[in-house]
């Protein structure tokens, strides 16, 4: 069985998310999401979540191309999943190519394939917090 993973907040879900997801599942046979409780906790240039932990992790629960969720606090959290679970591809945003990103050297000596998600859409959480303060 190829187990995918990927990591975000999921703060405000929207349909970039559900985009990103249907892609992952489309090349994985099982798909676990790790759910970072707060994102600020040690990248301070982040934004905080709106939502609270069980709000995102509901909407998560109800989306089909998730098979399991991990809540997580802190980038060492998410590589002690790597550390931990049997992971075969990561799926992660193409603007990480040619970049450094938590756990990618994990995924090179564990010979996790490393799969970056297509954004073709102009869906986004930052879009979403801009339209929802411009419609107040």
């Amino acid at each position: 069985m190829i187990v995918g993973f990927t990591a975000s907040s999921f703060d405000l879900f929207h349909s970039g998310h559900v985009a990103m997801l249907k892609e992952a599942k489309a090349n994985c046979e099982y798909m676990i999401v790790g759910m970072q409780t707060d994102p600020t906790i040690d990248r301070p240039e982040k934004n905080k979540p709106v939502q609270s932990v069980f709000e995102r992790y509901v909407q998560l629960e109800g989306c089909k191309y998730i098979d399991e969720i991990i809540p997580y606090e802190t980038e060492k959290d998410l590589e002690d999943i790597f550390l931990t679970y049997k992971i075969d591809v990561r799926f992660i945003g193409e603007e990480y190519k040619d970049k450094e990103f938590t756990a990618k050297q994990l995924c090179v000596d564990k010979n996790v394939k490393i799969h970056y998600n297509k954004r073709q859409h102009s869906f986004s959480t930052t879009n979403l917090r801009k339209r929802i303060k411009e419609s107040e």
